[in-house]
């Protein structure tokens, strides 16, 4: 299987991508997975904040925000790729 893996931070608006993996040494990651942020969720960025700071994502039928320094740790593949 080829596919890139990208950091959520870097992911394209309006693209679907699944949850490869989520680095939980970040104190702010390891709460997540109850907000359905885990390994094969799909996620999609939203929009991000003026200054790029946060960045709002759809995931499991909610949206959430993100600041840029937590979605650095949780990496992506394009959803069609997985």
């Amino acid at each position: 299987m080829n596919f890139t893996i990208i950091s959520l931070s870097d992911a394209v608006y309006d693209s679907e991508y699944t949850i490869h993996s989520v680095d939980h040494i970040s104190s702010a990651v390891s709460g997540l997975r109850g907000y359905g942020i885990f390994p094969g969720s799909k996620i999609k960025k939203l929009f991000s904040s003026p200054a790029g700071t946060l960045s709002a994502y759809e995931i499991m039928g909610t949206v959430i925000a993100l600041r840029k320094d937590t979605s650095e740790n949780i990496s992506v593949v394009p959803a069609d790729n997985h």
